[in-house]
């Protein structure tokens, strides 16, 4: 009995001891695998810190060239606009004569001949010319006015630039003491800022008897005009 009961207390003892061997050997790998951890996530902070970093730089790289890109198209477009503006994108412009003299007052001054007439807004007949579209425009006028002979008398012939129905602008030429088929010239000039279906014609105003606003077949009568800008 006392045998067994040593032997029952050395088993114990032996039990006891691996016991404790055994949680001490676990509680190791559990520090381990704590240390391990802390380390892991210490790697993949710092790894995921650097990728922020990066993706910010070349955020802001992103950025850099989405800007430069931008003033670049709008520098392109600024230029292109330009271009449009000083090329129009369907041309007018004419340059049209008259062959026979002219002397009737009030009434717009036909023409004879187009040399040009680009956009056809220029109508021979009427004398009038229907802007197309609103923009810019040019005209120019020189005319000859004929004088038969006086003696002490003062003689002119005015011609005027109508913008539907009202004056612009006028051109005279006048003389006293004139000889037989005596010359002078006349000349006007205009720029204009024009709405689509504005019409523009030149008139002979005033004159006093015998002066024409001469011509023939050498074409002493020109009118032109030119869209500048739209």
């Amino acid at each position: 009995m006392a045998r067994f009961s040593v032997a029952l207390v050395l088993v114990l003892a032996c039990w006891t001891a691996n016991s404790s061997a055994a949680a001490l050997s676990v509680e190791d790998k559990l520090q381990q695998l704590t240390d391990s951890y802390i380390q892991f996530k210490e790697v993949v902070g710092a790894k995921n810190a650097e990728l922020q970093a990066q993706l910010e730089q070349q955020q802001v790289h992103h950025n850099e060239i989405k800007s430069e890109l931008t003033s670049k198209i709008s520098q392109l477009e600024a230029k292109i606009q330009q271009q449009e503006r000083a090329h129009p994108s369907s041309p007018v412009y004419f340059y049209v004569q008259r062959s026979t003299p002219f002397s009737t007052l009030a009434t717009p001054l036909p023409f004879d001949l187009a040399v040009l007439n680009v956009g056809n807004a220029m109508d021979l007949a009427t004398g009038k010319f229907t802007a197309p579209r609103a923009g810019i425009y040019a005209f120019s006028f020189s005319g000859m006015a004929l004088f038969p002979a006086t003696s002490g008398v003062y003689v002119w012939l005015s011609a005027s630039l109508f913008l539907n129905g009202n004056v612009v602008g006028s051109a005279e030429v006048d003389e006293a003491n004139t000889v037989e088929d005596q010359w002078s010239p006349l000349f006007l000039q205009a720029t204009l800022s024009l709405q689509a279906g504005d019409q523009l014609w030149l008139e002979i105003e005033y004159d006093t008897a015998g002066v024409v606003l001469h011509d023939d077949a050498d074409h002493y009568t020109h009118f032109n005009g030119w869209m500048l800008d739209e």
